[in-house]
């Protein structure tokens, strides 16, 4: 939440999850400093963690997703696939159901890429806290936003 409207503010980040690590990537375009706060205690590696209960699931970023932070983290693509992940066909490799009913394949020229959620958030908390004027802090829990005295407008956290 910016502290100014402006280039050259603060900006903090409640959750270092993989939403909270793009906004903080994105954010670092315009902010001197962003903070991203998380509650739990970060892993070094990718290793789940306890704030986030679905660690363990299969996961895969689909095709927007995948194009979109290979736009924000230039060679997140090539790393992760060096480091064990898979890009694949997202209609043509993966088999989907629904309802316990599975779906017909096809080609559909739409990569994605396979990859566990510890994996992808340790490479982009790494890759986040390599970027200037950003700081990562855990065990910090955010409790409340903190608004101006007109209640319209947030300038902080507590």
């Amino acid at each position: 939440m910016p502290e100014s409207s402006g280039p050259g503010g603060h900006a903090v980040v409640a959750g270092a999850g993989i939403g909270g690590l793009l906004a903080a990537r994105v954010l670092s375009e315009t902010y001197e400093r962003v903070t991203l706060v998380d509650r739990d205690t970060l892993p070094q590696g990718g290793v789940p963690r306890r704030g986030v209960p679905q660690s363990h699931h299969a996961h895969g970023v689909l095709s927007r997703g995948f194009e979109v932070m290979e736009e924000l983290f230039p060679g997140l693509g090539k790393d992760l696939v060096g480091q064990g992940a898979l890009v694949r066909d997202a209609q043509a490799d993966v088999r989907w159901f629904n309802d316990g009913h599975e779906l017909s394949g096809g080609d559909s020229a739409l990569p994605c890429l396979m990859v566990s959620r510890p994996a992808l958030e340790s490479y982009l908390r790494s890759r986040v806290a390599a970027l200037p004027g950003v700081e990562i802090q855990d065990r910090c829990e955010v409790l409340e936003p903190v608004a101006d005295a007109a209640g319209t407008r947030i300038t902080g956290v507590r």
